[in-house]
């Protein structure tokens, strides 16, 4: 299970870049990323950059909203199992609800800490960003008449 920034950056860049830019990172080579993904948007058009950034902003809420709702999905836990065990069911009934109940909680638990703890997937991003933001501004300064 990937992050929803490493799912992005996959998406955008393909696996294999992904991989390469992984492991870029672990060097110490942000530079080298950012050249890359500048290449390749520098070959997209305004129309093209303008859906990325928005596509990279709806990434990012989803990113915060995992980490913001786990609070509730924690709560919910904890109650579902109160609940089913002062219903005082059978256990042929209890034992499969519980065992339902807690895969969709650790199912989620895993989601929040691969969305909550992506240190690389959120470096990446960041570059992604900067070099977006830079060519929307560039894009936009030449627009206006102004030399770079």
């Amino acid at each position: 299970m990937k992050s929803v920034l490493g799912k992005l950056i996959q998406r955008r860049f393909g696996c294999e870049r992904y991989t390469i830019y992984t492991e870029k990172l672990n060097k110490k080579e942000s530079m080298d990323i950012f050249c890359d993904i500048y290449r390749n948007l520098c070959q997209q058009s305004q129309e093209d950059l303008n859906n990325a950034l928005k596509e990279l902003l709806g990434y990012v809420q989803m990113s915060i909203r995992i980490s913001r709702n786990f609070l509730y999905i924690t709560m919910g836990y904890m109650v579902a199992m109160a609940m089913l065990l002062l219903m005082e069911l059978s256990w042929v009934i209890l034992l499969p609800s519980l065992s339902v109940v807690s895969i969709c909680y650790v199912y989620k638990l895993i989601e929040f800490v691969r969305n909550r703890y992506c240190d690389r997937d959120v470096r990446i991003v960041l570059i992604y960003k900067i070099a977006l933001f830079h060519l929307l501004e560039e894009s936009c300064l030449q627009k206006e008449g102004h030399e770079l």
